[in-house]
């Protein structure tokens, strides 16, 4: 749910405010993880070389998260075409797309496990934690985003 909340933030904030034009999404995505990197580089006083060892961290994370997040979303959406009213599901296809959902989500977890055993490497606790509730923050503010920009009953079905 956490990475979903993530790249969602970032396609509403890629949407047109009134009178603007549209961003590009990649290119939104990039001022978005070179603004959280400085912001924390900051707050956690790295050197020159936590930063960089960090900010390869971080890039190759977001990516690996697009791309779990597109299959997670291309899952989900064969399942709702299985799950179509009026239409009877194949059992043994919506088993294998729970199944592969599972496996998308458990991959998920076990990057995000592997990502902060590799961030121990050249941050010290302290800025370990600080990472952490870096990222908690910014999710935060994803999810107000969403609220503002979602009405709240279309937000709770995101639950």
């Amino acid at each position: 749910m956490r990475a979903i909340l993530v790249i969602a933030g970032l396609v509403l904030l890629a949407a047109p405010a009134a009178g603007q034009a549209r961003q590009d999404p990649e290119r939104l995505r990039q001022q978005v993880v070179q603004r959280f990197l400085q912001n924390y580089r900051t707050q956690a006083g790295l050197t020159e070389e936590q930063s960089r060892r960090l900010e390869s961290v971080v890039r190759r994370q977001w990516a690996s998260r697009a791309e779990l997040q597109e299959r997670e979303r291309q899952l989900v959406m064969a399942l709702e075409g299985q799950l179509r009213p009026g239409m009877a599901a194949d059992r043994d296809s919506v088993t294998r797309l729970l199944d592969d959902l599972n496996g998308v989500q458990r991959e998920r977890s076990d990057r995000l496990l592997a990502e902060r055993e590799e961030v121990k490497a050249f941050l010290d606790p302290v800025q370990q934690a600080q990472l952490v509730l870096a990222f908690a923050r910014l999710e935060r503010q994803i999810q107000q985003l969403i609220q503002q920009r979602f009405d709240p009953a279309d937000y709770r079905r995101f639950d």
